[in-house]
């Protein structure tokens, strides 16, 4: 069981498993920070979504999947247009991290702050140059504009190998503290 519908010419496929999924975690989050969790996502996704939508690249459909959201979308206007809505989702959150953060400064409440930050760490985090993340489409785009392809493949592997190791590497060191 799935649902479907059109909005602005794009399918959009929800899966139950991910409908489920988002339930699940709204349903058994004890700490308050599903619902800003998924806002934050939500509107990092949007900012991609609008930045499609503006410059004529709207994408065709749309499949929310657990663990991932699948966007169908033929980039045919060129290397800078898919820089542009690589860069918009993380610019969203950052945005909305100095929005959140003045408005902590001037009227205090933590729900401010711990929004903002949230905002903050996944603007950040999908600004990394790994390939599935935003600065990686960057980084990639960049690359095969100034290598030839399969060069540019490499260098993201090596880069993509770097930042496993140096995760791994991290999360051993933080195991034995």
């Amino acid at each position: 069981m799935s649902m479907r519908f059109k909005i602005f010419g794009t399918e959009f496929y929800v899966s139950f498993l991910f409908a489920a999924v988002i339930t699940a975690l709204l349903a058994f989050d004890r700490t308050g920070y599903a619902l800003p969790l998924l806002f934050a996502i939500g509107m990092h996704e949007a900012g991609h979504l609008a930045v499609m939508w503006i410059l004529g690249c709207a994408p065709k459909r749309i499949r929310l999947v657990p663990a991932a959201i699948e966007v169908t979308s033929g980039f045919g206007r060129g290397r800078r247009h898919e820089i542009a809505v690589a860069l918009c989702g993380p610019a969203v959150n950052i945005i909305l991290f100095f929005t959140l953060w003045f408005n902590y400064a001037a009227f205090g409440g933590e729900l401010s702050l711990y929004c903002g930050l949230i905002n903050l760490l996944i603007g950040i985090f999908n600004l990394l140059p790994v390939t599935g993340l935003d600065g990686g489409t960057v980084l990639e785009c960049l690359l095969v504009k100034k290598l030839e392809f399969r060069r540019a493949r490499l260098v993201m592997r090596i880069l993509n190998l770097s930042f496993a190791a140096a995760a791994a590497a991290l999360g051993v060191t933080l195991g034995f503290m």
